[in-house]
């Protein structure tokens, strides 16, 4: 069974049946941004994951077998990896409406992503629509990146997307600095 993040020490399962109400009408497939909520809400990073990881952790997504074409952000070279602006649009509706809380950084221009009640909510939504459309193993392996990129330092996350995508490096500060 998958997992959600939680209070520490307490796992959420998911198993919501009722009708999708949010970014997707009831009945449209599993689309990018229902993907992106179920991957905020997915077990790893409790206190909330930072936009890099976000980003990072959608284009390794995107790379997956399986992953219907619907569910693919596109991607460009960015200083930290690629980088895909419909993401940030879509993370930032997803935090207006109220399924991502805003975590402020001290000493950055950057907020963490925490999911919230109702982001458990759709993110429950989904994955009963993704049992219906066959497309578990596609959200498995979605919560086995999240824990990865969780789980990883910021280091280690880019040199691995760097050696698989060297595509995508062009534009690094991080890969240009040596690492």
């Amino acid at each position: 069974m998958l997992r959600f993040v939680s209070k520490p020490g307490v796992g959420r399962r998911l198993a919501s049946t009722s009708p999708r109400t949010s970014f997707g009408a009831g009945g449209q497939p599993i689309d990018r941004a229902d993907w992106l909520a179920l991957f905020v809400a997915s077990d790893g990073a409790p206190g909330g994951l930072d936009p890099v990881r976000l980003q990072q952790g959608l284009f390794l997504f995107s790379r997956c077998p399986g992953t219907p074409t619907r569910s693919k952000y596109v991607f460009e070279p960015g200083i930290y990896g690629p980088s895909s602006d419909e993401l940030d649009a879509d993370l930032d509706r997803l935090a207006a409406g109220g399924q991502c809380e805003l975590v402020p950084v001290r000493g950055a221009s950057w907020s963490l992503y925490k999911p919230t009640d109702a982001a458990f909510d759709y993110a429950g939504r989904t994955l009963r629509q993704a049992e219906d459309e066959d497309l578990l193993d596609v959200a498995r392996e979605l919560s086995r990146l999240k824990r990865y990129v969780s789980s990883v330092g910021f280091g280690e996350l880019l040199e691995r997307v760097y050696t698989e995508h060297p595509e995508f490096a062009v534009n690094s500060v991080f890969h240009a600095a040596g690492r």
